[in-house]
Formats: C-alpha cells, sequence, structure tokens
C-alpha cells in the first residue's frame, strides 16, 4: 500500500507537530535568512535578495546564460528573467546574444555592477561572521555535513516521485 492511501486516526492527527518536522523548521529557518538578507542588501544596495543573488552567481561563473544562472542560483527561469531585465535596467548587468546559439543570452555583471558586489560582500561577510560565531567548529561542519545528507536525499526523493509507477 502506498504512503497516498494510507490515513492516520483523528486522535494522531491532533498529536501531529509540524514545527517539530525536518522540513518545517528548515523552511522557517531559510524565510528567517531570506528576510535578513532582503532587509540588508535593500537597505543597504537598493536590490531584491533575487538580484542580489543572481549578481553574486554572475561573479562567481562569469558570463553565462540564464540556464546556467538558474542552476546554480537555484531560482527557476522566470525568477532569472525578470531580475536580469531589472539588473540590466539598473545598469549592473550587461545581457549579450550568445556568438554560439542566437535564441540565447549571455549574461555577465558591469563596471557598476562590480562596484555594487565590493560594497555588498562586506554585509554579506558580516552575515555570515556573525551566524557562524554562534557555532563551534565542531557544530559548524556537523551542520555541513547535515545540510549535505538532507539535500542528497530530497534530491533522491525528487528522483523517485519522477519515475513512473
Amino acid at each position: 500500500m502506498s504512503n497516498k492511501n494510507k490515513a492516520v486516526s483523528a486522535a494522531a492527527l491532533r498529536r501531529h507537530a509540524p514545527e517539530e518536522l525536518i522540513t518545517f523548521r528548515v523552511s522557517v529557518l531559510s524565510q528567517l535568512l531570506a528576510r535578513v538578507v532582503e532587509s540588508s542588501v535593500s537597505q543597504d544596495l537598493g536590490l531584491s535578495s533575487r538580484q542580489w543573488r543572481l549578481l553574486v552567481i554572475l561573479n562567481r561563473l562569469g558570463p553565462s546564460t540564464s540556464g546556467q544562472v538558474a542552476a546554480a542560483t537555484h531560482l527557476d527561469h522566470s525568477q532569472v528573467s525578470r531580475a536580469s531585465y531589472e539588473l540590466t535596467e539598473k545598469g549592473l548587468i550587461a545581457m549579450a546574444t550568445d556568438s554560439g546559439d542566437r535564441r540565447r543570452q549571455l549574461l555577465s555583471a558591469t563596471d557598476a555592477g562590480m562596484a555594487l558586489l565590493r560594497q555588498g560582500i562586506v554585509g554579506s561577510m558580516a552575515r555570515q561572521d556573525r551566524l557562524r560565531a554562534t557555532l563551534s567548529d565542531a557544530d559548524y561542519e556537523a551542520f555541513g555535513r547535515v545540510l549535505t545528507v538532507l539535500s542528497d536525499e530530497a534530491h533522491a526523493m525528487l528522483e523517485e516521485g519522477r519515475k513512473p509507477k
């Protein structure tokens, strides 16, 4: 019998504590940290967190297609496209036609984008340092391992869901 066809009793349902679930706790942490970044980059740089992430990844990758940026940022293509146009309007990235495939656009950070990155990375590193300081070296290493294990398992679960039954 698949999990879809199973049901729990009303008493078990009342005892269910979603705040104890890994997915719930990680989601809450992710949302909190996203709000911290959003507030910081909005106030300090006039960017959304999505725009900031795209700019940081473009710096890391160099000139890239939106598909490459989407894969690296874990944003969907529409979010990357929207942020790309917004950053282009701000003069922080440039779009050029890919000479290898004229249907694709290559995105790259402009000089103004690089200057903003140099300014913004200070806040990014300060956030990292503050969060990192709350963990011992052993806890930080364990946290990294836990994130890797859970990420790998989540990918496996997604793949299982894609397989025909």
